[in-house]
Order: structure tokens, then C-alpha cells, then sequence
């Protein structure tokens, strides 16, 4: 018994997996519906992308999944091939074409974001670092300014917002903990991405770091060129996203990227009425009118809790996805607060507490 079947693969992504899958291997699986008895001879002729060209081979058929198997063991209904005339030509050709398209797509990338001169805030108490951290950005001209400590250092963002902050820890007056607090508490700050520049190796202080706001850590000592890739890698992020936020004219992204504080500090700036959907184990809404929030609501939370709770519950919140739509909200004001307000008694209570926020 004779048949022939087209396989189409609809991208170079789709064969690469193929290939190394089950091509490679002497044989595929074929989702369909027309079954052939266990041995049937079937012509396979593999449809490259593109219109690139067809290899046609001979198989036989090891296997059948009919519908029924397929609903009771939830897989798709199909044959299983093996190939019996495969030539190490055709696997050549699969992989010669899989290689060139690869890098002709690779070659339309700039694997060099172009990052637009960055204005740089250094937040360092001794001055050797900060001449070493200061060096390889001030040599490609970009602005830098330098804070001795915490304090000056909010003084200088609240003066003159910079792009990125490069902060110690371990610093007088004002510590790294407290100034990151600062930033991510105040809506013209909040978004700004913040780097420490630390010794600290524990993991339980990086992840009080990563709770508060911190973007990324880089270890000290540290080499120029490191600390700079880190920095662009940074900035090129930012600007990703705030391109795409642009195209898509909506708000949506991952915790682990961008806080919950300064997403509600954005929609605080920018007066924005709608929902702002968060998942995580649990489900979350919050509805804001002009960037003030009005009510919150987590799934399953205790019915005991008092609103202002909840959205402590939720500011607690260090993985998922976020979503904010813009909508019309009816719901009375159960917060009776501000973002910022909420965002600073939400501090307050964590250090009373004497928790990482």
C-alpha cells in the first residue's frame, strides 16, 4: 500500500525542533486524521520554508494513534514513520539550509544596542570606587554625577532624575537599603533602574535587594568592562520597554522585571483610570481612577483583612504578571489613600516590623 503526504513547516524554529526531535533520528511522527495499516509504505515530502524546496522520503508506517487513543491518552492523532531511503544528502541539505537561514537571520541583528548617551548617578562613599566606577562611562562621554552617600544622592534625582543609579550598600547617613527605598517610593523616581555595587554574597541580602526594587548587583571588586556591559545591558532594556510600551499603548510585564511599586507609581504620574489585573500563586485586582486606587482584590484572601491589608498583601508580591487596562471604574474609594501613600505606610509598617520590603 502506497500514500503520500506534504509535511509544511511554517518556520526555521519549527524545523530546527523537527529535525533534532525525530528527522534526525530516522523518523516523525505525522498528525493526521487518514490512518494506514502497521507497515504501510508512505511517500513524506518535507516542505521547507520559504518555498526553499522539497525532500521527499520513503517510510513505513511503525505505528497508528487513532482518535480514540489519541482522546484517552490526550496526545494528537496521527502515525508514527520510520524512514527506510533517507540519505545522509537529505540530512546535509536540512542542515545546510537550517545553518544558512540561521545566520542570515542573525546577521539582519545588531548585536550592539545602540544606548543613547546615559546620565549616570554614582552613589559611593569611598573615592577610589568611585573614580573606578566613574572611568569607563566618563571616557565614552556619558554624564556623571557622584553622591557621597544616600541622602545627597535623593537630593541629586529629585533635582536632575538620571537614567541608571549605581549604589553601594554599606554607606553613611543614608545606607543603599534606605536610599533604594526612597527611589521607589516616589513617582517621579520609581522607574529609574537602580544597580548595587556590593560585596554582599548572602542570598537572603540580595533577596531583601530584589523585594525592595533593585535591579541588578555586581560584585565587588569588579572589572571597568564589566560593570559597563552590565549598565548597557541595563539601558537597552529600559529602552526595549519603553518602546514596546509605546507601540502597544497598554502596560503589562513580569514582577520580576518591574516592581509592583513602580508600576502603580507610573499609573499615580500618569492619572491613569482602569484595572490593573496581577498573577501570581493568586489572582489580584486593583482599580484605580486618576491614578489613585480605589479598591483592591485578591482571590481566597481572608474575608477578615482590612482593604488596606490586601493591598499590603499585594505590594508583597515579587513574582507574576501584571496587565493594567484602561476602563471606566465603578467602585467607591475603600483605600481613602494616595499611591505614594500607600507605598510609604506600606514602608513604614514593613520596618517596624523589621522585614525587607
Amino acid at each position: 500500500m502506497e500514500a503520500d503526504f506534504r509535511v509544511r513547516y511554517a518556520s526555521v524554529d519549527q524545523l530546527v525542533v523537527a529535525y533534532c526531535g525525530d528527522l534526525s533520528k530516522g523518523g516523525m511522527f505525522l498528525a493526521t486524521e487518514r490512518f494506514l495499516p502497521v507497515n504501510a509504505v508512505v511517500q513524506v515530502n518535507l516542505e521547507l520554508p520559504d518555498n526553499s524546496g522539497d525532500i521527499p522520503i520513503i517510510c513505513r508506517v511503525a505505528y497508528v494513534r487513532d482518535n480514540a487513543t489519541a482522546v484517552e491518552s490526550q496526545k494528537t492523532a496521527g502515525m508514527g514513520l520510520e524512514f527506510l531511503d533517507v540519505s545522509i544528502d537529505c540530512l546535509s541539505m536540512i542542515e545546510a539550509f537550517i545553518s544558512e537561514r540561521i545566520a542570515s537571520d542573525a546577521a539582519k541583528i545588531d548585536p550592539q544596542p545602540v544606548i543613547k548617551r546615559l546620565s549616570l548617578l554614582i552613589v559611593e562613599d569611598d573615592v577610589a570606587c568611585q573614580k573606578l566606577a566613574a572611568a569607563p562611562f566618563r571616557a565614552r562621554g556619558d554624564y556623571v554625577r557622584i553622591a557621597p552617600d544616600g541622602f545627597e544622592a535623593l537630593a541629586m534625582c529629585l533635582k536632575e532624575p538620571p537614567d541608571i543609579i549605581l549604589s553601594d550598600v554599606h554607606m553613611p547617613r543614608m545606607d543603599g537599603w534606605q536610599f533604594l527605598r526612597m527611589i521607589r517610593t516616589r513617582p517621579s523616581l520609581a522607574s529609574i533602574p537602580v544597580i548595587f555595587t556590593t560585596t554582599l554574597s548572602g542570598e537572603a541580602e540580595r533577596l531583601r535587594g530584589y523585594q525592595i526594587g533593585v535591579d541588578d548587583y555586581v560584585p565587588k571588586p569588579y572589572r571597568s568592562i564589566e560593570l559597563r556591559a552590565r549598565v548597557d545591558r541595563l539601558a537597552a532594556r529600559v529602552q526595549a520597554q519603553t518602546r514596546t510600551l509605546i507601540e502597544r499603548k497598554t502596560l503589562r510585564g513580569d514582577l520580576a522585571q518591574v516592581s509592583l511599586a513602580s508600576v502603580l507609581a507610573f499609573l499615580e504620574m500618569e492619572q491613569k483610570t482602569g484595572e490593573l489585573l496581577v498573577v501570581g500563586s493568586q489572582t489580584a485586582r486593583l482599580y484605580l481612577r486618576a491614578g489613585r486606587p480605589l479598591k483592591v482584590e485578591i482571590d481566597e484572601a481572608p474575608p477578615f483583612l482590612t482593604p488596606q491589608e490586601v493591598m499590603f498583601a499585594l505590594l508583597g508580591w515579587g513574582v507574576g504578571q501584571f496587565e493594567f487596562a484602561t476602563q471606566d471604574v465603578a467602585c467607591t474609594d475603600e483605600l481613602q489613600t494616595t499611591v505614594t501613600g500607600l507605598l510609604l505606610e506600606h514602608a513604614r509598617v514593613k520596618d517596624e516590623e523589621g522585614q525587607p520590603k
